[in-house]
């Protein structure tokens, strides 16, 4: 991209700070194309002035680069003194609907303010989005779900946020955090050096984030053998931290089947908040919601050929399958050991080999909506990867139904109680 701007007349005086004077390269951390995406739609959505003129400037000729080569014919410019004069009004110019023209779009004036880490494909900002929570920072490493996230929400996350130079473009102040961070040993174990105690890990970086930016409230998920992991330690360790940070919080583990979702999937949540009052007004108390496959499932007629079993598997299957209840629908599980169980629901999805042992009805691997419906997405939810990176973006996800309930109880305290 350095030598893109350089052709355009960009003087090396332009950015006296930011180029490196004997390489011509740009020192903005990351500049994939991704992450000028990141700090376009950032500033397209939140009128971010923390984001410099020349980073706009530089993102707006990556965008406009795109859009010639899916379109030659477009009639755009590419200079960088058209560009410039976009970043003055950008919203005047139609060149950005692929950023406002989404399923769900960012509030423009939300009541309250967000920060989405390790994002995925959105699950656990969805619910917020509803209730009217502008997003104001988003990351997610993996490029593919970068992509479904932008063609969702019109927002590119940041990448890496390990690194500095991404962490450096979310705003001073927010009211939420939300984060479905990895889960890892913890290296230096015991050492109560505070959040230190977690360096190398990605917990380190919502720690590190914490204590910059206070939020008033944090949102935490991730698998259930974090409560278990390391001898209850890792766990242990988390908790302690998020205490010396200044926030109160409950726990829970909580299963998507209870949530209205035919999927068996446990997950620990975290709720914290820096006020008292609000903890002791928080809850997991959720009345269980009845879930069904009926409604779920897509018709064999439009499901993709590709995802029906072998004539050799569904002999197998039969045979796994004798003297047990057959009922429709349903989902049909093959454990390790080779015991098929015929259910009502899926069990939890993985990215993994698990998938291939769920047959829908017996016949079929799942499709990639049923998959996200699985998940609680909403079919409006666009579908822009292939289906092997459906399975592993909704494998990685979170139950939505089990996220919206957290979040009206989190709404409501943030409104009501101080």
């Amino acid at each position: 991209m350095a030598k893109r701007l350089l052709n355009n007349k960009l003087r090396l005086s332009d950015f006296p700070e930011e180029i490196d004077n004997e390489n011509g390269i740009k020192i903005y951390g990351d500049t994939s194309y991704e992450n000028q995406m990141a700090v376009l739609s950032q500033f397209l959505h939140n009128g971010n002035t923390d984001i410099s003129r020349d980073e706009i400037v530089a993102a707006i000729l990556d965008f406009l680069e795109y859009k010639k080569e899916q379109n030659p014919n477009t009639g755009i410019e590419d200079s960088y003194e058209y560009a410039s004069m976009v970043a003055e009004n950008p919203i005047q110019y139609s060149l950005f609907n692929d950023f406002f023209d989404v399923p769900f779009p960012n509030p423009q004036e939300g009541k309250h303010t967000l920060i989405d880490l390790f994002a995925g494909i959105g699950g656990i900002r969805l619910p917020f989005n509803e209730l009217g929570y502008k997003c104001v920072f988003s990351s997610e490493w993996d490029k593919f779900a970068q992509k479904t996230y932008f063609a969702n929400f019109g927002e590119m996350p940041f990448g890496d946020i390990t690194q500095e130079s991404t962490k450096r473009f979310i705003p001073q102040k927010f009211d939420l955090l939300l984060a479905g961070f990895p889960c890892q040993a913890f290296s230096i174990m015991g050492k109560r050096q505070g959040f230190a105690d977690t360096r190398g890990t990605l917990f380190f970086d919502v720690a590190t984030i914490l204590e910059r930016h206070r939020p008033q409230a944090i949102l935490l998920e991730n698998v259930k053998q974090l409560t278990t992991h390391d001898h209850n330690r890792t766990f242990q360790t988390i908790l302690r931290i998020l205490d010396e940070l200044g926030y109160k919080v409950k726990w829970q583990v909580l299963n998507a089947l209870d949530f209205g979702l035919p999927q068996k999937r446990e997950r620990v949540i975290i709720v914290g908040f820096l006020s008292q009052n609000r903890i002791e007004a928080f809850n997991f108390d959720f009345e269980k919601q009845p879930y069904s496959l009926t409604g779920l499932l897509e018709s064999d007629e439009i499901v993709d050929t590709s995802l029906f079993a072998s004539e050799k598997i569904l002999q197998k299957r039969e045979k796994q399958t004798e003297g047990k209840k057959i009922f429709y629908p349903s989902i049909w599980h093959e454990n390790k050991a080779g015991n098929v169980s015929v259910l009502d629901y899926a069990c939890a999805l993985r990215t993994g080999a698990s998938y291939n042992y769920l047959l829908v009805n017996g016949r079929r691997r799942p499709s990639s909506r049923e998959l996200l419906r699985l998940q609680g997405f909403p079919d409006n939810y666009r579908i822009v990867v292939s289906h092997g990176e459906i399975r592993r973006q909704t494998g990685n996800s979170v139950a939505v139904p089990m996220i919206r309930k957290i979040a009206q109880k989190i709404d409501y305290i943030l409104n009501n109680i101080d």
